[in-house]
């Protein structure tokens, strides 16, 4: 029998990376607007191409061990926590494998308690019957969680807020989201 499976996000869900991203984004194109503008997924394209965009993304993930990249205060306590609970821990992150390396790094270096780290365009080929929980800001990560039987939560931002609702709860921190996922046992 296989235990139970937590597949968990970095970006937006470890830490506040959507800060990080602004600063990017805002010295291709000033006009950019607060993360709390972000109600949309596909925002940037009004103020940078697909290709500054992500290049941004990837310039942010290749140096994730820069010391104002911190990870959320009670990161390492909800990671440890599931541990403790039984949960084998895949990290899942929609990075280059070029940045496995500064990945783990930065998850070491921070006592980010983890079993394996999965970086690929596509988390959801991880999910199946095995996998128990998700934990994204990506509505359309938690809507295929949810249709795959596994409990969908994150953390509440302004581009998954109209989604709240799609079968999966969504929180403002991690503590209140591993009480969920814990409640969902």
């Amino acid at each position: 029998m296989m235990g139970k499976t937590a597949i968990i996000d970095i970006d937006n869900t470890l830490w506040q990376f959507s800060d990080a991203l602004y600063t990017e984004l805002k010295s291709i194109n000033d006009d950019i607007p607060p993360t709390e503008a972000w109600t949309e997924w596909d925002f940037p394209e009004r103020y940078c191409s697909k290709k500054q965009f992500f290049n941004a993304v990837s310039h942010i993930h290749f140096n994730q061990n820069n010391p104002a990249y911190l990870p959320y205060p009670e990161a390492r306590e909800f990671l440890s926590t599931l541990k403790k609970e039984g949960y084998h821990i895949t990290i899942a992150s929609h990075r280059l494998p070029e940045t496995r390396s500064q990945t783990e790094k930065w998850l070491v270096k921070y006592g980010l308690n983890y079993d394996v780290v999965h970086l690929s365009p596509d988390k959801t080929s991880l999910f199946n019957i095995f996998t128990n929980v998700v934990v994204d800001d990506a509505p359309h990560i938690l809507d295929k969680a949810v249709e795959n039987g596994a409990v969908g939560t994150g953390l509440l931002f302004p581009w998954n807020r109209n989604h709240a609702n799609n079968g999966y709860k969504l929180f403002s921190n991690l503590t209140d989201t591993l009480s969920h996922i814990l409640g969902n046992k």
